[in-house]
């Protein structure tokens, strides 16, 4: 067998899929990815580049899993493969939505999921994206890739630091990491001192840690830029609560993460988030770029953790039940095997 896999290699989450597969098939998997040019007349030359080179490569393969849709699922269709394996990222892949962006990256995951052998949705709410571009739904598999248990342990609340938070997505403005700094500054004004992890890098990391002194909260952050995900379950740990505001979200494994890890989480009121947190049993649910919602909801908690012991437990019980990784990918990879079975 010879596995290829498209994606950015450098994500946690692209990890977890690969070293999934590869402990569970006992497979190397191969695999083929743009460099992270900062240039965007350079990335679209490395991409027409990439594009040839998949074309009139002679390379043939059993099996390609790719991430993403309207980007590496694309190249998929374009590698020698038996089977071809799509997982979609977000609650759909087309982002920006509207304008020609939206136009044409509706046509590409259109044709990605018209053509794919498998689609993978972590998430019941990614498959109404699928089937409005035109996916078979028997070719749909909902279920997330799970977590490697052994490494996000779960830790009991009251040994957890209450006033520590943690931000675990890339410093990029979707993820709105400005509504978290004011949120604490607000927080501070009312004395109330709410100390963050940060973790991750992006284009706003400059300009966020600028925000951090002209609020005078600089003595609660701690930057920690990319780290190694074998570093993230000591970090997660340690915090009481787990804070995630983007203004869309997929499935997102940092928030299972959390939850493995016995965090709290405070996210932005979205299907995706709503399909996994009861706001004010097992986390809370705070709208799109609500700075007060945001702080008001960690000082609610901070009043009394301890009415939240249960559901934090709960969650905890949900990964183990849902998110076991090696069963998944297990069942993951006897699906794929079937699927190159029939096309032998």
């Amino acid at each position: 067998m010879r596995i290829l896999f498209l994606g950015e290699t450098y994500r946690a989450d692209a990890q977890t899929w690969i070293k999934g597969i590869q402990e569970v098939s006992g497979i190397t998997l191969e695999t083929k990815e743009l460099s992270q040019n900062k240039s965007r007349v350079k990335r679209v030359f490395e991409s027409l580049g990439f594009v040839i080179g998949l074309i009139f490569s002679s390379q043939k393969y059993d099996l390609v899993l790719a991430e993403r849709a309207t980007s590496y699922g694309f190249f998929s269709l374009l590698v020698r493969s038996k089977v071809r394996v799509v997982a979609q990222q977000g609650v759909s892949d087309v982002w920006p939505e509207n304008g020609f962006a939206g136009w044409y990256k509706g046509k590409l995951q259109s044709a990605v999921y018209k053509k794919a052998d498998l689609i993978h949705a972590w998430g019941y709410v990614m498959t109404f994206a699928m089937i409005n571009s035109g996916a078979n739904p028997s070719k749909i598999k909902v279920k997330p890739k799970g977590l490697f248990l052994e490494r996000f342990r779960g830790v009991m609340p009251e040994s957890k630091k209450k006033n520590l938070a943690i931000v675990t997505r890339s410093l990029y403005p979707i993820y709105h990491h400005s509504v978290i700094l004011e949120a604490i500054s607000i927080l501070k004004n009312k004395g109330i001192a709410l100390h963050c992890i940060m973790v991750g890098e992006g284009s706003e990391g400059e300009r966020l840690k600028k925000q951090t002194e002209l609020l005078g909260i600089k003595d609660q952050l701690d930057w920690k830029g990319r780290i190694p995900n074998l570093e993230l379950p000591n970090l997660l740990a340690e915090a009481g609560i787990y804070i995630a505001v983007p203004e869309t979200e997929g499935v997102s494994a940092s928030l299972f993460e959390a939850m493995a890890c016995g965090c709290f989480p405070i996210v932005t009121d979205l299907p995706a988030n709503r399909a996994f947190i009861s706001s004010g049993k097992n986390g809370f649910l705070v709208p799109v770029g609500d700075v007060q919602a945001l702080a008001e909801a960690v000082e609610k908690f901070l009043e009394n953790p301890g009415n939240y012991r249960e559901g934090i437990l709960e969650n905890r019980k949900f990964i183990e039940k849902n998110c076991d990784l090696k069963q998944n990918m297990k069942e993951f990879y006897q699906h794929y095997l079937k699927l190159v079975n029939q096309k032998q």
